[in-house]
């Protein structure tokens, strides 16, 4: 198979090569020159870390690999780019959210599939070799649906699928312009929706930081109306995954769905590129490809993996079953495209009823129109412009990763030869032991000095985190002014950071939950809106929470910032039914503090590089402070200082923080009280003593002639009379009441809780801080020890030297000198053109 070769990345890595073989055998003639020097413990350890960095980069330079990943918007199509680009099916390209894991592709003749075998995993795991591409296909996408699906009740680290297939660019070298003998790995992340939790993010930062990156656009998103969000969507994705954004193109897909009435495609890109290196602060305008991707998938798929110089790897059935899906998706976009050519538009049409009736399409056809579509889809262009970016990006990274610790091992190496020389240089007696005094003196002196100066830079700490916990805005302002004074460039960037969570959990999160309850939102579009910012899983337990409570809050009447229920204490199926009511409420604010903490990690790990780049300013500061321990010895003939930090910077290693499972504690103020009151419990029947006249009748005349006798009632004394009566019946009744607070007093309770985190947060970064600082003190310590008794050990040598041979080390001693200088030109090379782009 017929390869090119790409003279500017090939030079660049035989250049690489050849100037790392020179320091390697430069280091091994330094080392033959007098082997006794190298046999000093200190020396001979430093000697070794060389060998082994020198060993490893050799093997990483010999078979050196270069990434590619593909990352993207929502709905940008970014898996069918990445079939497009491979030249075969292979990431699942359904609708909806399925890069649900990390899909690598390495290039390889021999076919196998390997997925991971990751904790708690609940897909099918193992390896498949001598795999087909429809197997290979459906494990796959197996796999992803397994995980989103079992996503939705539980979050797990996303599937890590390796397939080893031929890959497109690996096997047509015309098409990436890398030279023969570079390994090429692609690799298919999931989308931001698939990833909303740290333990993935990390995952993929550490994978995204180490790549080129694609970055997949949807046309359909680049409107006056959509456009925003779409810019907003993509400083997201860059910033989250921390991608290198001078190693980026971006690809506007679906270009096919331009309207007749949509601006034209050049004044769009313009102003994309515009908005899209304002909005990723770029140096320069970005390089954006329209494309089509599916056009180019179906025909690159038609064709296969080799070079088109060469004959197709593709069955008949596959090419044809490609052309048909090719002829259904995509005649109206090959009309547009040959619009102005009828004769190219006839030939191009002329393959649709070859097509449909079956017959073969033979390589000649099949080649010149995936030339065609090449052109047309944005495939040519997009090939073009990677092939530069890839000489630009190769040495930064590939060539330079693979020599860091090379440079580290050989700098710690050769200044620890450097004491040695400067020691050889002593004449005298007199002065090897007043040098000899002089070191154990610093040693002292040090030993004392670093605890204080640590103390001191701690204390510093304490002092600005205690401040910035008291909400004063004129307090953070004199810290501020201060800091910077100070050039406490790592409080800045913490402080950024945290109000940066602040901000995301109160607009992300507490806000929506409090709009949602104000506005009896539908629970599925309450849900939805969750799942952009927390996880499916935990979404749906919040949703449900949430759902469980507006249902019951129809039983309560509103007082102020309060919802209020009361029922009777003597009535147990109510008070049950209350007791439930707050329980539900309790699990809200249990399952808001869940949220809120796993959201609070994840827009933590956003920005690790943040807090490292914060961590390791702290670092150079403190390391300042203990040089000047160093620069204020008199060492007038041996200069400890770069052999001790050179040693230091050695050791360090870099540690995120882990936060606590309970940072942010929500107060939840709800209230249940007992009370008694008086009431009307009912009526009575009582007896009710009346006294009453009693009457006698009376007879009496009437008229004066002819009188007529009558009868009446005259009052004959009282008596007391016994009367049935009704009364109201009262009694104190014993009641239950519950207040719940209203949507507006649980999201200030809910920021008060964030509030209170964020100063447990910056107890944990103080904690975090400190103990990195005294590793490194203890970490300086060691170097100081270790360096100082080299000293020792050669002073105690030369010594000897200059009873009995001083002359002849003297000229062994220069000759070594001289050999030292020019292997470190050849390290100073070998770092220079490994930086060049």
């Amino acid at each position: 198979m017929q390869k090119t070769q790409s003279p500017d990345i090939q030079a660049q890595l035989n250049q690489a090569r050849e100037n790392l073989q020179r320091l390697g055998n430069a280091v091994s003639e330094l080392v033959n020159l007098s082997p006794d020097v190298f046999n000093d413990e200190a020396i001979k350890t430093r000697l070794q870390e060389f060998q082994q960095a020198y060993e490893e980069a050799t093997q990483r330079l010999a078979n050196p690999t270069f990434r590619i990943a593909t990352i993207g918007t929502t709905s940008s199509g970014k898996s069918t780019i990445v079939n497009a680009l491979m030249g075969r099916r292979i990431a699942p390209m359904e609708a909806g959210e399925m890069s649900g894991g990390v899909l690598t592709l390495k290039h390889s003749v021999d076919r196998a599939l390997v997925i991971e075998a990751t904790e708690n995993a609940v897909w099918e795991t193992g390896e498949w070799t001598d795999i087909n591409d429809r197997e290979l296909y459906d494990r796959i996408q197996m796999a992803m649906h397994s995980y989103h699906e079992a996503r939705k009740k539980k979050e797990y680290i996303a599937p890590q699928i390796t397939a080893h297939i031929p890959l497109l660019p690996a096997c047509d070298a015309n098409l990436s312009g890398l030279p023969e003998g570079i390994n090429v790995e692609f690799l298919d992340l999931p989308g931001l929706k698939s990833v909303q939790d740290k333990t993935n993010l990390a995952i993929l930062q550490r994978l995204v930081g180490k790549a080129f990156s694609l970055v997949a656009l949807d046309y359909m998103q680049v409107d006056e109306q959509h456009r925003q969000k779409l810019l907003t969507e993509l400083k997201k994705v860059v910033e989250y995954l921390q991608g290198r954004t001078d190693s980026m193109i971006f690809i506007l897909n679906r270009v096919d769905q331009r309207g007749s009435d949509d601006k034209p495609l050049d004044e769009r890109l313009q102003q994309l590129k515009t908005e899209i290196q304002e909005q990723l602060n770029l140096p320069s305008l970005p390089d954006i490809i329209p494309f089509n991707a599916r056009l180019l998938y179906y025909a690159q798929c038609a064709w296969g993996t080799n070079p088109l110089h060469t004959n197709s790897d593709v069955t008949p059935e596959v090419r044809l079953t490609s052309l048909k899906n090719f002829f259904s998706d995509c005649t109206n976009s090959l009309i547009q495209y040959t619009a102005n050519d009828p004769t190219l538009m006839a030939w191009v049409l002329s393959f649709l009823p070859k097509v449909t009736s079956n017959q073969n399409i033979d390589d000649e056809e099949m080649r010149k129109l995936l030339n065609y579509v090449l052109k047309w889809s944005g495939g040519e262009a997009l090939w073009e412009c990677m092939r530069i970016r890839i000489i630009e990006s190769f040495s930064e990274l590939v060539i330079l990763p693979a020599l860091l610790g090379v440079f580290d091992s050989f700098d710690s190496l050769q200044n620890n030869l450097n004491l040695e020389i400067q020691t050889r240089k002593i004449d005298n007696q007199e002065e090897v032991k007043l040098q000899t005094e002089r070191i154990i003196a610093i040693r002292q002196d040090l030993q004392k000095n670093l605890k204080k100066i640590n103390n001191q830079f701690e204390k510093e700490i304490k002092e600005y985190v205690e401040a910035l916990k008291i909400n004063d805005p004129n307090i953070r302002l004199e810290i501020k002014k201060e800091l910077k004074k100070k050039g406490r460039t790592g409080f800045t960037k913490i402080w950024n950071t945290i109000a940066d969570v602040e901000k995301d959990l109160t607009t992300q999160l507490i806000v929506l939950a409090r709009d949602a309850f104000e506005n009896s939102e539908i629970a599925d579009n309450f849900e939805y809106k969750l799942q952009e910012v927390i996880t499916p899983a935990l979404a749906k337990d919040l949703n449900q929470s949430f759902n469980n409570v507006s249902r019951r809050i129809s039983k309560f009447s509103k007082k102020s910032n309060f919802y209020y229920r009361k029922v009777r204490a003597d009535n147990s199926q109510e008070v049950k039914d209350l007791n439930n009511d707050e329980k539900c409420f309790r699990l809200l604010y249990y399952t808001m503090r869940q949220a809120i903490t796993a959201r609070a990690e994840f827009t933590l790990q956003t920005k690790a590089k943040e807090f490292e780049e914060a961590l390791q300013s702290f670092v150079y500061q403190q390391l300042e402070e203990l040089k000047k321990c160093l620069s204020q010895e008199e060492l007038s003939s041996i200069n400890l200082e770069q052999a001790i930090i050179s040693d230091l910077e050695k050791k360090l290693a870099q540690n995120l923080p882990q936060l606590p499972d309970k940072l942010f504690e929500l107060s939840d103020n709800i209230k249940q009280t007992k009370k008694k009151q008086r009431e009307k419990i009912g009526t009575e029947t009582y007896n009710y003593n009346v006294t009453q006249t009693k009457y006698k009748n009376e007879d009496y005349q009437e008229g004066s002639c002819f009188g007529e006798t009558k009868t009446r009632q005259v009052p004959d004394g009282t008596e007391t009379v016994t009367e049935k009566r009704t009364r109201n019946k009262y009694d104190d009744v014993e009641y239950v009441e519950l207040f719940l607070p209203t949507p507006k007093v649980m999201a200030q309770q809910w920021s008060d809780g964030v509030e209170k985190g964020k100063n447990a947060l910056w107890d944990i970064l103080y904690k975090w801080i400190t103990e990195r600082l005294n590793d490194v003190t203890n970490l300086f310590e060691e170097s100081v020890i270790d360096i100082t008794n080299l000293a020792e050990r050669s002073l105690s040598e030369q010594l000897r030297i200059i009873e009995f041979n001083f002359e002849e080390q003297k000229q062994i001693w220069a000759t070594i000198e001289i050999e030292q200088k020019k292997v470190i030109e050849v390290r100073q090379l070998l770092d220079k053109n490994a930086r060049e782009k």
